[in-house]
């Protein structure tokens, strides 16, 4: 399986979202903020990022930016929702023009997150992160 990595401020729904791609068979690492995420990102070859939008430090948005600067063909997948649900549906679909490859909104049922992955992972759109 992949090696995915999931950038979420969030701690319980990061780690609901780590325990469903670690019951799928994925191995998985995580970071609370996009500084952070960036970091693992350098030092370790993954195949898929999902990260929030909104989170301090560094958001969304930014990490997005951060990262298609380093590796162009990151595959990301966008996540965000909650109380902001009409701004996030606009920063999600603003994540698509920075390279967001899918996104997801909150809440979500566990079975579109995978099918989501499964669909990023198999696409011969952009190639893995390992260097």
């Amino acid at each position: 399986m992949a090696h995915i990595l999931v950038v979420d401020d969030d701690e319980s729904f990061r780690l609901y979202l780590i325990t469903l791609l670690r019951q799928a068979g994925h191995t998985v690492l995580e970071a609370s903020n996009g500084e952070t995420g960036l970091e693992l990102f350098a030092s370790h070859p993954v195949e898929l990022i999902i990260t929030d939008i909104f989170m301090p430090k560094m958001d969304g948005i930014d990490l997005l930016a951060a990262l298609h600067a380093h590796r162009p063909n990151v595959k990301v997948i966008a996540i965000s929702g909650g109380y902001k649900a009409m701004n996030s549906r606009l920063t999600l679909e603003m994540a698509k023009s920075f390279g967001a490859m899918d996104i997801i909104t909150k809440p979500f049922q566990a079975g579109t997150v995978l099918q989501k992955v499964t669909r990023a992972l198999q696409s011969s759109d952009v190639e893995p992160t390992k260097e």
